[in-house]
């Protein structure tokens, strides 16, 4: 993993990190700044940390009350958004066995709505990021983000078109640095190019991890895009045309094909 926080965002990170043990609950960073910790960069720039906490919203005001005694800064008409004492900008998201099992969390004040699908496995998946002194901070996987982005953009194509922008990212360089690209798997596949393997093994490993719910979302997510014929975009636009290729691989592995 890189580091690619700055002294300021280690700091915050360490100390909200360490308000959340003392409430015993758990803390990971999710978005796109997971993926860049997981792999580099990923072509855009993003200023907010996004966080989620293992608390339902009657014990979030426990965290909040601690944050706001620390200096933390609540954004007005923005529940989620906090400026942290050294202007991290944060996005926290509670995230507790509760709203899980609801799938969803309405903010009491704006009374927005934002999907919990999938964040079963943020708390289950993630792996350790050393920050500073001994600390560590939990991060989602490429895995487990792809997932919470392939459902974001599905459930909001015209907000969520970042997040479109990341899943390509993950399409093209899931598992770039292990020896599964050259495994058998990824041999019987037939795909059409070696570079379509690492969408092909994100299929796989997300066809393992998926509820059916969720591979409800991800077979929308590929509906949405294929089957197109080649006609029906610029053959011009190779990048256009990488992703389609990569999009047929992850459904061949999603699928099981």
């Amino acid at each position: 993993m890189k580091a690619v926080f700055t002294p300021d965002q280690m700091a915050d990170l360490v100390a909200i990190n360490e308000i959340c043990g003392q409430l015993e609950a758990a803390l990971v960073l999710i978005g796109a700044m997971s993926l860049i910790v997981s792999m580099d960069d990923i072509g855009r720039f993003t200023r907010d940390v996004d966080l989620t906490v293992a608390l339902d919203l009657d014990e979030f005001a426990l965290l909040t009350d601690r944050l706001t005694t620390a200096g933390w800064t609540r954004v007005p008409r923005l529940e989620h958004r906090w400026i942290a004492p050294r202007k991290t900008i944060v996005d926290l998201l509670p995230a507790g066995p509760k709203l899980r099992s609801a799938g969803c969390i309405e903010w009491p004040l704006s009374q927005f709505a934002m999907s919990l699908a999938g964040f079963d496995h943020v708390f289950v998946k993630a792996v350790d990021l050393p920050l500073t002194n001994g600390a560590h901070l939990r991060v989602a996987p490429p895995l487990v983000t792809a997932l919470l982005k392939i459902i974001a953009y599905t459930e909001d194509r015209h907000r969520r078109a970042k997040d479109l922008d990341d899943i390509r990212v993950v399409l093209g360089r899931y598992e770039a640095d292990g020896d599964r690209l050259f495994s058998d798997a990824v041999f019987d596949a037939e795909l059409s190019d070696f570079s379509e393997a690492n969408a092909f093994l994100l299929g796989v490993d997300l066809r393992g991890l998926a509820t059916r719910d969720e591979a409800a979302y991800i077979e929308r997510f590929i509906g949405h895009f294929l089957p197109l014929d080649e006609g029906e975009f610029d053959p011009e636009d190779f990048a256009e045309r990488d992703f389609r290729g990569r999009l047929r691989a992850f459904e061949k592995g999603f699928k099981g094909q």
